[in-house]
């Protein structure tokens, strides 16, 4: 009962909890890129030469970073499912697109000013941090 009542006194370091939420975030391209996952056109280089000596030991442990990555990648849109809307939306065109869209951009496509539209982000961060992996990015004072 009492480790309940600590809990419910703790307060939210809003600030790492943000830093926590900017970094999962921040890696989504690059997790999309080892998924072998792209949001954007490329023509592919064709070539008959191996880009590396095939061993049967690095071919797994590409397949278990490209699995871990794809999962990485599932649990981020997942937790951005279960923002609002607004919310949602500004973080999608700050780092799901294949350009990052800044403030102003989002402001323009969005109708709001650049300020709410950093409000909004501020937000996001705090309600994608509760959402992903059940409060895994969760830091308390």
């Amino acid at each position: 009962m009492t480790l309940r009542l600590e809990l419910l006194e703790k307060q939210l370091d809003e600030k790492r909890t943000k830093t926590n939420a900017k970094k999962i975030l921040r890696l989504f391209r690059q997790l999309q890129r080892q998924a072998g996952i792209t949001n954007y056109l490329q023509s592919p280089k064709v070539s008959d030469m191996p880009k590396s000596p095939f061993t049967p030991k690095s071919f797994d442990d590409r397949s278990v970073r490209k699995m871990d990555a794809e999962n990485e990648c599932q649990e981020i849109i997942a937790a951005l499912h279960r923002l609002d809307s607004k919310e949602r939306e500004v973080l999608e065109l700050t780092y799901l697109k294949a350009e990052k869209d800044t403030c102003f951009q989002i402001a323009q496509q969005m109708s709001y000013s650049e300020r709410r539209i950093k409000q909004i982000k501020s937000d996001a961060y705090i309600q994608f941090a509760y959402a992903y992996k059940n409060g895994e990015l969760l830091e308390w004072e």
